[in-house]
């Protein structure tokens, strides 16, 4: 392959869409005020990433590294993966013509992110959560900047911004219009259901327990994305409960579900949480359970304490999330005032984007003479 010419910026980060997204965000930004710049994206192989960025028209490489495990015997295949991995970054650097790389944390970044210090390239974290997991602690040493959507403590020298959102996932039509543009029926309330980009297993299980509980009723309706297992099951489901909804597998137009929302049912991670904000719709946040240093809670925790979400927890179990949500959700259902007070809550504490910070940053970077 014959390097480019044109300068190109690299973004590493994969494996989910919380990953991912935030930087298509900060893409869209630098195409905005840098189109000069061409953008590269490095993800992992799993078939989700390909899936994602397919619909955005993006330029990717798949990454074969994976993340680390504890089973000492898969140690060798690992560190194999790892090392492709950095191959892979470095030859792209080259051919490329790279001028800087950002990195939204995770096992991708890793490879990527030792690559482009071996040739001394510009390069920037942005870390997501309010927990820092032990990757981001790595490269934190080892970028020359560190940005983050939360305070941590240990990072003194980090840049605080807001969570950068991708233009999709913000509000920007009145909620009949989209409700109308996903199906749904215009004039109803509608509850939104979402476990994140690959769906939430214990949290579909529950609406299938309260569905049957009849806790949903006629002046609702629910737009439901359960990821890719639960699809036909969740339809059926709502269908013989005679509830209005739409369910998909996936949505990549989420400044639509959002706006169609009155109220919502989520997970927290970093990227769900603010989307929430920023689009200021009322959620009943479902933190993962089974993260050890329970990150998504601290994500969701500054919503909950301005009043504009609640939070329980999963106990991973459909009938015990549904003796627990079932009276939560019949409370809400029925108290619009109390709905649009949260509303206004979150509108007063919508985050800052996060985006146009690091798409100046990476704009400055890729102009300082190599």
């Amino acid at each position: 392959m014959t390097p480019s010419t044109a300068p190109t910026i690299l973004f590493a980060g994969g494996g989910s869409g919380g990953h991912i997204f935030p930087n298509l965000a900060i893409a869209e930004q630098l195409a905005q005020h840098s189109p000069h710049l061409g953008v590269q994206m490095l993800v992992s192989s799993r078939p989700l990433d390909a899936q994602l960025l397919d619909k955005q028209q993006v330029d990717f490489t798949a990454l074969p590294v994976s993340p680390l495990t504890m089973r000492w015997l898969s140690w060798a295949g690992w560190l194999s993966r790892w090392r492709a991995s950095v191959k892979t970054t470095a030859r792209l650097i080259e051919q490329l013509n790279v001028a800087a790389m950002v990195a939204t944390g995770g096992f991708v970044s890793g490879p990527a992110i030792i690559a482009a210090g071996r040739v001394g390239l510009p390069t920037a974290l942005v870390n997501l959560d309010a927990v820092s997991g032990k990757a981001n602690r790595y490269l934190a040493r080892r970028v020359g900047k560190v940005f983050s959507v939360f305070d941590v403590p240990h990072w003194v020298e980090a840049e605080r911004i807001g969570m950068p959102i991708r233009r999709a996932a913000r509000p920007g039509v009145a909620p009949d219009e989209a409700r109308r543009h996903l199906g749904l029926k215009p004039n109803l309330e509608t509850l939104l259901v979402c476990g994140g980009s690959q769906g939430a297993q214990t949290i579909n299980d529950m609406m299938i327990e309260l569905a049957q509980r009849s806790v949903i009723d006629s002046n609702w309706q629910v737009l439901h994305l359960s990821g890719p297992t639960d699809e036909a099951k969740l339809r059926t489901q709502y269908n013989a409960c005679a509830i209005n909804a739409q369910v998909t597998a996936f949505c990549d137009q989420m400044g639509l579900a959002w706006s169609a929302a009155t109220l919502a049912i989520s997970r927290a991670g970093a990227g769900g949480v603010a989307e929430a904000a920023v689009n200021a719709v009322p959620t009943v946040f479902m933190p993962y359970p089974f993260h050890k240093d329970q990150h998504q809670r601290l994500n969701a925790l500054p919503l909950v304490e301005s009043g504009g979400a609640v939070m329980i927890d999963d106990h991973a179990e459909a009938t015990a999330n549904a003796q627990q949500m079932a009276p939560l959700l019949r409370s809400l259902l029925s108290d619009t005032a109390r709905l649009q007070r949260m509303a206004d809550m979150l509108g007063r504490h919508a985050p800052p984007d996060g985006a146009a910070t690091v798409a100046r940053w990476v704009a400055q970077a890729a102009a300082q003479p190599g």
